[in-house]
């Protein structure tokens, strides 16, 4: 703590085990100051109340975190101390903003960019073995010594080709999203195949969802320990009154064994639930998955002429939002491309386009491959 005292930039890493757990078990906490000087801190060490200093030093405002494919390690964050950087340098995003592709590992980014060649042996071995190898330390102190002098080779790339704006709006997106996850209630409309469920169904389908969430997490098991997602689906389709039926929907012995009551009772209370306000969204249609194919060459198009992924301008969720929005006429309101980066870099470009189906034509949710219930 007092060498890092006065360090505003720290490259991070957390090594974890995830198997048979709902959370994430931290294994060890890597951590370099701009010197490359590498601290490996072990958090099975030290009590909840023992790593807050650290916290505190990790998230104070005048600190930035510089970390490569954050996302997993802001789990292990929030576990420990229920909270994340103000501010954040994630490599991989940084370097798909310059032209390298979109989920571009450490590993070939360090070779390609600084010729640092790393091991990647130890990525699933076991982080809470005591000790630890010489090869599981030697690769973990690797994983954050580089990311300094890559970050500002990153940094001066995004300066020349004025996307720090992007960067940083895209590295604050990823933060919020860790920040303000997807309400339990909410998991059903995750359910792609659900719109096919009459309401009363999808009623069920959200209680149950929210349910195994609720009952995996209290007891820190994998949710698909309790049931898959096909598992819930085929309950409230197929609607079972025993639990011999379970078996005929694909669950395991041990999981009828274990929950097999439970489920049964849970999907009474959820057949007798309310109707949520919003149900699951219907797909596109046959008329629009050609418009969205034709706006994915837009995207295709644009992107390389920017020298960034495609996917990265513009997600699938994202452009299928766009396009059921532009349809209903309200892209204004719902597109996912105002007041961001994207908005200067592509929507006009969407918006130019003329879609080649008739757009009433199109709207239309009960013509090619859908049917009503």
């Amino acid at each position: 703590m007092e060498q890092l005292q006065n360090c505003s930039r720290l490259a991070v890493d957390t090594e974890f085990v995830r198997t048979n757990t709902y959370y994430s078990r931290p294994g060890l906490l890597q951590i370099a100051g701009p010197d490359q000087q590498v601290y490996l801190v072990d958090p099975t060490a030290f009590s909840a109340e023992q790593l807050q200093p650290l916290g505190q030093r990790l998230f104070a405002a005048d600190s930035e975190l510089l970390m490569h494919s954050a996302g997993e390690d802001l789990d292990i964050f929030l576990a420990l101390w229920n909270q994340l950087p103000t501010r954040l340098f994630d490599t991989q995003i940084a370097a798909s903003l310059v032209g390298y592709d979109r989920q571009m590992g450490l590993q070939r980014l360090l070779f390609e960019m600084i010729g640092v060649e790393l091991s990647k042996e130890e990525t699933r071995s076991d982080w809470l073995q005591r000790p630890l190898t010489a090869k599981q330390l030697h690769y973990a102190e690797a994983d954050v010594k580089y990311l300094h002098q890559v970050a500002d080779i990153l940094r001066e790339k995004l300066d020349r080709a004025g996307r720090m704006s992007w960067f940083e709006e895209e590295c604050s997106q990823l933060v919020q999203k860790y920040l303000n996850k997807t309400p339990d209630d909410q998991l059903y409309l995750g359910f792609g195949g659900g719109w096919k469920l009459k309401p009363q169904q999808q009623a069920a389908l959200r209680h149950l969802a929210q349910w195994r969430e609720q009952t995996a997490r209290d007891r820190n098991i994998p949710k698909t320990f309790i049931a898959k997602d096909a598992n819930l689906y085929a309950l409230v389709e197929k609607k079972p009154r025993n639990r011999g039926q379970l078996a005929e929907l694909g669950f395991q012995g041990s999981q009828i064994r274990r929950y097999g009551d439970q489920l049964l009772v849970q999907l009474d209370a959820g057949l007798e639930a309310p109707v949520p306000e919003v149900l699951i969204p219907r797909p596109l249609t046959k008329a629009q998955q050609k418009d969205y194919k034709a706006l994915r060459e837009v995207v295709g198009g644009r992107a390389e002429a920017l020298g960034v992924p495609a996917d990265l301008l513009a997600s699938k969720a994202q452009l299928v939002s766009y396009l059921k929005a532009r349809f209903a006429g309200t892209i204004d309101q719902d597109s996912p491309f105002i007041g961001g980066w994207r908005a200067t870099a592509l929507q006009p470009w969407l918006d130019e386009y003329e879609l080649p189906s008739n757009s009433s034509d199109a709207n239309n949710n009960n013509q090619d491959n859908e049917t009503d219930d």
